[in-house]
């Protein structure tokens, strides 16, 4: 099963866990300025979910082989916490991470067909960057 992560909207989080080309779940929480206090969270009940409705009840730790964050452009501080987040999991998981742009598809359903090509030639420990498409904007100190 893969994980979707894209939190680069700046007002919601998607998060989406799918299986050969198939979505299983999928949800759309409002979190404008809460990304950090919610995807974990939401995750962790997706995948809750996941386990119940198609009873998986193996021994083995993780539902998740592949992990796919929308990387940017987006807003800073979103797009930085849901680039770190799917780096932890793949990290902690042991699975492969794959990054796609907003560029890159229209909606979900795209997303997903274009991450199952690029999750084709992923491998186990690299890392997703995040992308910005400009500078940050830093305010300096007036002192």
């Amino acid at each position: 099963m893969n994980l979707y992560i894209n939190t680069t909207n700046g007002e919601s989080i998607f998060i989406a866990v799918t299986e050969n080309h198939k979505i299983l779940l999928q949800k759309i929480i409002k979190a404008k300025y809460k990304q950090s206090e919610r995807v974990l969270t939401e995750i962790d009940k997706l995948l809750t979910k996941v386990k119940d409705i198609y009873n998986l009840f193996s021994k083995k730790q993780n539902l998740i082989s592949n992990i796919v964050i929308v990387n940017g452009p987006g807003p800073f501080t979103a797009t930085r916490i849901g680039v770190t987040v799917g780096n932890t999991l793949a990290y902690a998981w042991q699975v492969p991470v794959v990054g796609i742009k907003n560029s890159e598809f229209k909606d979900n359903y795209e997303l997903i067909n274009k991450a199952e090509k690029k999750l084709l030639k992923v491998k186990k420990n690299n890392i997703v960057e995040p992308f910005y498409n400009q500078a940050p904007s830093i305010t300096v100190s007036k002192k």
